[in-house]
Order: structure tokens, then C-alpha cells, then sequence
């Protein structure tokens, strides 16, 4: 019986200590602005360096237009890259006259109610749900082989370089923070799954004598070029971060 009154103290301390650490320490916390502005922003301009990362290399940027009410917020980022700065030497050397053009559409909605980081979350600072569509354009130079035994019998293959373009329309829900580094300088972490579309154009080779030689991107990946003159859908995650200069 003494064993469990002294148990039944120490929890009632406890719990009271934890109210009191509540009351005290916690909650002002929680209702502490994230970020001292002499205004809240309504224009985050934005890079993004991860999207120079990828076979569909870009140098892309944008703003953020975040209007002084409501949870939504809209992005327009426009990105072009070419094969010859790709990072990955193969394509560097083997397809030099790519050009990759996106243009990205983003509507934001903030989070403001879920407790307790809702002090944490107002416009144009904190976490955000959003729907990106994207629109992209790749004028590709791909080497493809032909003949008896294709890419299983390379010394019986004769290799082609082909011209031909490729347009998808990608949609995706994703997931993102805001990352205060400086009232002046912010990080826009992110991730996403979707769906997109593709469609490659090319009126001078017949897809059915072609294979793709894939592209061979080390530990990231083992790359096959979408064959020429074929369409359909496909899975699509992103994840990046973006580099934000509020206004």
C-alpha cells in the first residue's frame, strides 16, 4: 500500500511539473511568429538547383505570389537546360544538342489549424499541401541501334544518332516545408507523387526496327530513352529543395 501512494505522488508530481512546463515555457512557443517582418511577404522569388540534377537538366526559377489573405498561394517557374551542361558526362558527350524547356504551375495551400503548430504555419511560412502541373518540351539526340541483334549483339549493331521531340504533361500532389535559414533567405523542401503523359514525335524512324541504347547514370540509375514515335502514361515522383528570397 505505501508502494503504491508513493507511485501515485511521484505521478501526480509529474503531471503537475508537465502543466507547469506547459503553461510556462511550451505554449508561448507555440504562438511565436517563426519570422520578424516588418511585413509579411507576398512575393517569394525562387531557384531551384536540384532540377540541374536530372537527365532533364534545368536551369530553373520562378516566384511565388502569396496574396495577404486566405491559405492559397500560386507558383510560375519556367526552367530550359541543354545536353551540354548536363552533369552526367555520357550525355554530355553523346547528346550535347538536347533542349529541355518546363514551364510549372503550382497552387499552395497552407496549413493553419493543426494544432499545436499552428502558430507555425501562417502564409507564406510554414508546411503546405500544393498541386503542381508541369509542361515539358525535350528536343532529344539519342543514339539508337539497328540491325541483326540490336544492343544484344553490339558487333552486329549499327548504332544511328536520332533527332526527334518529346512533350508530357505531368501532374503532382506534394508535401513542403518552408526552412527559415534568415528573415531574408528561405529553403523550400519538398516531395510528391503523380501521374503524367508523354508523347515523342518522329516522322523518319520506325520504332519497330529502333531499340534505345540505355543511359547509364551510375548509382542513380540505368536509363532508357522513351522509344521514338510512341505515347502513353507513366508514374512520377519529385523531391527537391528550392531556394526562396522573400519580398
Amino acid at each position: 500500500m505505501k508502494t503504491f501512494f508513493k507511485i501515485l505522488v511521484l505521478n501526480l508530481f509529474f503531471i503537475h511539473a508537465v502543466a507547469q512546463l506547459y503553461n510556462i515555457e511550451t505554449k508561448p512557443l507555440f504562438n511565436k511568429k517563426p519570422v520578424q517582418f516588418t511585413h509579411i511577404p507576398f512575393l517569394l522569388l525562387r531557384f531551384n538547383p536540384t532540377a540541374l540534377m536530372g537527365y532533364n537538366n534545368t536551369i530553373q526559377y520562378g516566384a511565388e505570389l502569396a496574396p495577404p489573405f486566405g491559405k492559397f498561394s500560386f507558383s510560375f517557374d519556367y526552367g530550359k537546360g541543354k545536353g551540354s551542361q548536363n552533369l552526367n558526362k555520357y550525355v554530355r558527350k553523346n547528346q550535347a544538342e538536347n533542349v529541355n524547356t518546363e514551364f510549372r504551375g503550382e497552387i499552395k495551400m497552407y496549413f493553419s489549424d493543426w494544432y499545436p503548430f499552428a502558430g507555425l504555419d501562417k502564409k507564406p511560412f510554414g508546411r503546405y499541401y500544393s498541386l503542381e502541373y508541369i509542361q515539358g518540351k525535350y528536343d532529344r539526340m539519342v543514339e539508337m541501334a539497328s540491325g541483326i541483334g540490336g544492343v544484344q549483339l553490339p558487333a552486329f549493331a549499327k548504332f544511328d544518332i536520332v533527332p526527334y521531340t518529346e512533350k508530357t504533361q505531368i501532374v503532382h500532389f506534394k508535401f513542403g516545408k518552408h526552412i527559415h535559414l534568415h528573415k531574408h533567405l528561405f529553403l523550400d523542401a519538398y516531395a510528391g507523387l503523380g501521374l503524367g503523359k508523354y508523347t515523342t514525335m518522329d516522322d523518319t524512324t520506325d520504332p519497330d526496327e529502333m531499340e534505345v541504347v540505355p543511359l547509364h547514370f551510375g548509382f542513380l540509375s540505368n536509363r532508357t530513352i522513351r522509344q521514338p514515335g510512341t505515347k502513353g502514361v507513366f508514374f512520377s515522383k519529385t523531391a527537391g529543395i528550392r531556394i526562396a528570397v522573400p519580398l
